[in-house]
């Protein structure tokens, strides 16, 4: 049975021989006829791949000094696998060579036909995260104009999520922290994480209050996983202070960059900007004098980021050819390039509505940082991403996937843009304008 099998299967490829043959001598193109012996490969592989083989009909192709010719061969079984799955895996790359020859003989070359794909757009997903995103910013916008405590419940909030989703990747890490810190030790940590932003609004967000808070909720987590476990490991301490200084002290400076309202040497002297915007500012939502130090910067630094990534997506998708960097392989240089010129835009359009009192160079200059700070947060994510197996953190915002993965491009921002304006920026203001 089995050798009637095999002579059938030879027969049926004989025909396709035939017609390669035939086509070739009418002057017919020669990829036709591999297809047809592709997929008579193919069909005769699938019909042995049931039965017990004495022998495999191989097919190859054999040129001659006259232009060439066909031609099958047998050889025994002994030079072959026997399993299975390697005959149908033969039968599966036959055919990928007769799709292949199929767009060489339409006049389309394989790597043509991959580049004129054009990528299906999920619709209802773009339309939930434009839904989401305008929801947020509507939010955001909200919390940021109000300050005070209603700014800080947030940023607490934004660092419990954080730190929520940080700590459940960190398991996951399994080559990077085979010994990640336990449950509870991860517990623990998210809930000073969220409180860093509280007890900084609480103490007039004064710097000496943070740094204590952080050396002092690390101290007792690090007490914690010395006398509460048999063998403690040293990437339990490394893993947990990370988190607690990404997911928690870094959040807790947009706190102080809000703040900085409250300062008298950080006050901008708004009633002299010139802005109309700021002079027409309803009284109900406190007049131009709520426009200070630390709104306008906040209200900038959080565009900034926003026209980093549409200016980035824009860009990338438009003109992006050269990659960037290989944990993010999506990211083009054209892309980071077109999202620094939409921050430094962003900025530069936004002194001028505000009527800032800092110089053009010196708002530029603050675009530019926002941007490289937005994408060191991104990019540190990816890694974390890419370390734990997961696509994305979470799954709290719906089309966005978790909160971390919208609120890294802040995590760095906040506390670049403060140390900026409170250390860098006064020098220039000092005997020049720029």
């Amino acid at each position: 049975m089995a050798a009637l099998t095999s002579a059938l299967a030879v027969t049926h490829t004989a025909g396709a021989f035939q017609t390669a043959l035939n086509r070739r001598a009418c002057g017919g193109e020669t990829s036709r006829g591999v297809v047809c012996v592709a997929r008579a490969s193919a069909r005769a592989q699938s019909a042995l791949a049931g039965v017990s083989r004495p022998g495999r009909v191989v097919f190859s192709e054999r040129r001659n000094a006259e232009g060439g010719g066909i031609r099958a061969t047998a050889r025994p079984r002994d030079a072959f696998s026997s399993d299975a799955g390697a005959w149908r895996g033969e039968a599966q790359r036959c055919d990928a060579a007769a799709a292949a020859s199929e767009g060489d003989a339409s006049g389309e070359s394989a790597s043509a036909s991959r580049a004129t794909v054009t990528p299906v757009v999920n619709k209802g997903k773009l339309q939930t995260r434009v839904v989401s995103a305008l929801c947020l910013g509507a939010f955001g916008l909200f919390v940021t104009c109000t300050g005070g405590w209603v700014w800080a419940v947030w940023m607490a909030g934004a660092s419990y999520l954080s730190a929520k989703e940080y700590f459940t990747m960190v398991p996951n890490m399994t080559s990077e922290l085979p010994h990640p810190p336990p449950k509870w030790a991860c517990d623990v940590s998210v809930i000073v994480c969220t409180l860093f932003c509280l007890v900084l609004q609480a103490c007039g967000a004064r710097t000496g209050a943070l740094v204590m808070s952080v050396l002092g909720a690390f101290g007792v987590v690090a007490f914690l996983l010395t006398t509460k476990q048999d063998e403690p490991h040293f990437s339990q301490y490394t893993a947990a202070l990370f988190g607690i200084v990404y997911c928690g002290a870094l959040p807790a400076f947009w706190v102080k960059l809000r703040a900085l309202a409250f300062s008298e040497s950080a006050t901008v002297a708004v009633g002299a900007s010139g802005s109309r915007f700021v002079e027409a500012w309803p009284s109900i939502l406190g007049g131009p004098e709520a426009w200070t130090t630390g709104l306008i910067v906040t209200v900038i630094t959080v565009s900034c980021i926003i026209a980093s990534d549409v200016g980035a997506y824009a860009f990338g998708k438009t003109f992006g050819r050269t990659q960037l960097i290989k944990i993010s392989p999506n990211k083009t240089v054209e892309g980071a390039l077109g999202g620094l010129l939409c921050t430094m835009l962003t900025a530069f359009g936004l002194r001028q509505l505000f009527g800032w009192h800092a110089g053009a160079v010196q708002t530029i200059v603050l675009g530019a940082l926002v941007f490289f700070a937005a994408v060191a947060g991104d990019l540190m994510e990816s890694v974390m991403k890419r370390n734990a197996g997961m696509k994305d953190s979470g799954d709290i915002i719906p089309g966005h996937g978790g909160f971390l993965d919208r609120f890294d491009s802040y995590m760095f921002t906040g506390v670049s843009v403060y140390f900026y304006i409170v250390t860098v920026m006064p020098y220039w203001f000092v005997g020049m304008v720029l």
